[in-house]
């Protein structure tokens, strides 16, 4: 996406080209172009910043009422008629707080004429691309430096800007160029000028200057002091100045400027803005919606074909991207899920045949199992559904062998390996607990393979680690089962 942000000068426009993608602004180039060049160049563009000519403003400041915006609207155009000659309906008016901390509203006005005028110098295509109509003033506010005052330089009319309104004078860089053109005493003075433009060098170091380049050195300065002298009897307190010169001047012109010591804004510094500068602060004041803008209304903005279709055919990429990575997002959870849901259903038979013995049709009957058998509920048929070397089995018939009355064993571990191996690992207080534990192991027959292991002490506690081997009750053989029925009912 390409945009300008320009403005009127000399018989053409100074533009300022940018490019975007996404969120990202790049200036690309700043130039002067008569009307014929600005019309192809503006056939580029999806839409145009435009700013406007302060000399026909009415700009001022003033404390209002907190009132609501559109009531304020009121009070100022109530204002405005009573004051001026200008009528409501025929103006275009702004109100903007750019005074942070102060109750003081910046008021803005224009003819709708004059506006309409000033877009007279677009064609019809152009026109419709018009995003934005800012006031010049709007610089004023819109510098790193809070100013004091400015001075803004155009090609018929000067302004000097303060915080509460402006001063208008006739007269501007024009003068200066009429000034520059009779230095050359040519057949045609402007023809020399402009060929003598094209290769001047810098003219801000005096030192070095050919005799036409001093001459030119020396208009500059002596153009910016007369200027300088007509706003002095307003210029207020010292400080700092800013000069926006909205126009095309000789190399190092703008450093010259920067670096007079004025006599008549003694005191002051001055922060020069040439127009490639002033147009890239407008356009960065709009796309945060912190201007200005007379674009509404008979001037809204209404955007151009080309620059509605880019947008609708990025909007539709976007959403149907969307669409595909919700729908990619949604299997990949699917996915996801099932093998979570297969991973716990094989875990969940593994805990089953661990725990019980075998695998159960559901988990919620083999946790019945478990409550009934802890509970000592179980019935006959429960306790055939467990498995002799599950884990619950084994547990029900050793536990009884280390929670004797007054036993002072506490057990950490139980490990119940395949095939009825299993391990304790515990403490207790007493030596004689311990010795109780592995009697009552070695009197159960179907245990063997008893190993004390180690018994450490220290302090009052008895560290142990008991290993035995559990066979179990054995399954009878279904099959020997049927066949004693049998023979017995042969021997009958």
């Amino acid at each position: 996406m390409k945009f300008a942000s320009c403005r009127a000068a000399d018989g053409g426009f100074l533009i300022d080209t940018f490019s975007k993608e996404y969120n990202k602004t790049t200036f690309e180039k700043s130039e002067f172009a008569g009307s014929e060049k600005a019309a192809e160049l503006f056939k580029d563009f999806d839409y145009i910043d435009f700013v406007c000519s302060g000399r026909e403003m009415l700009y001022y400041a003033r404390n209002y009422p907190p009132v609501k915006h559109s009531y304020l609207r009121k009070i100022v155009a109530q204002d405005i008629e009573s004051e001026t000659p200008f009528k409501e309906d025929d103006l275009m008016i702004e109100v903007k707080n750019f005074q942070k901390g102060s109750g003081d509203m910046n008021v803005f006005a224009a003819g709708k004429d004059v506006i309409r005028k000033a877009l007279l110098d677009f064609d019809d295509a152009a026109r419709e691309k018009v995003r934005s109509i800012v006031p010049e003033e709007v610089l004023f506010f819109k510098t790193e430096t809070p100013l004091k005052k400015a001075v803004f330089v155009n090609d018929d009319y000067s302004l000097m800007v303060f915080a509460d309104g402006q001063i208008v004078r006739n007269g501007g860089l024009n003068e200066l160029r009429s000034d520059m053109l009779a230095i050359f005493g040519g057949e045609d003075p402007q023809a020399e000028l402009d060929s003598w433009l094209s290769v001047a060098g810098d003219l801000s170091e005096p030192d070095g200057l050919s005799d036409i380049e001093v001459r030119i050195r020396k208009t500059i300065i002596s153009f910016f002091e007369k200027l300088f002298d007509f706003f002095s009897p307003f210029a207020g307190d010292p400080g700092e100045t800013a000069v926006f010169i909205g126009g095309v001047l000789p190399e190092g012109a703008e450093k010259i400027v920067q670096e007079m010591d004025s006599s008549v804004f003694s005191d002051s510094q001055f922060l020069v803005y040439g127009f490639a500068a002033q147009l890239e602060m407008i356009s960065e004041s709009v796309d945060n919606d912190s201007t200005v803008n007379f674009a509404t209304g008979d001037f809204a903005y209404k955007g151009g074909f080309a620059f509605l279709k880019k947008r609708a055919i990025i909007a539709l990429i976007l959403y149907v991207a969307a669409i595909l990575m919700l729908v990619a997002g949604m299997e990949m959870r699917i996915k996801y899920l099932d093998e979570r849901i297969s991973t716990g259903e094989e875990r969940t038979k593994q805990l089953m045949k661990e725990v019980i013995g075998k695998e159960m049709p559901s988990l919620r009957q083999a946790l019945s199992i478990m409550d009934k058998s802890i509970k000592g509920e179980a019935s006959m048929a429960d306790k055939k559904a467990v498995y002799p070397y599950s884990a619950l089995y084994i547990m029900e018939v050793i536990f009884p062998y280390f929670t004797f009355e007054g036993s002072t064993i506490e057990v950490s571990e139980i490990s119940i390996k395949e095939e009825g191996k299993i391990r304790v690992v515990g403490t207790s207080s007493t030596l004689d607990d311990i010795n109780k534990f592995t009697e009552q192991l070695e009197q159960d027959p179907l245990i063997d393979e008893i190993n004390r292991g180690q018994i450490n002490t220290r302090g009052d506690k008895s560290s142990f680690n008991i290993s035995f081997n559990y066979a179990g009750q054995k399954k009878e053989d279904p099959k020997a089962k049927k066949g004693k029925k049998k023979g017995k009912e042969n021997n009958e």
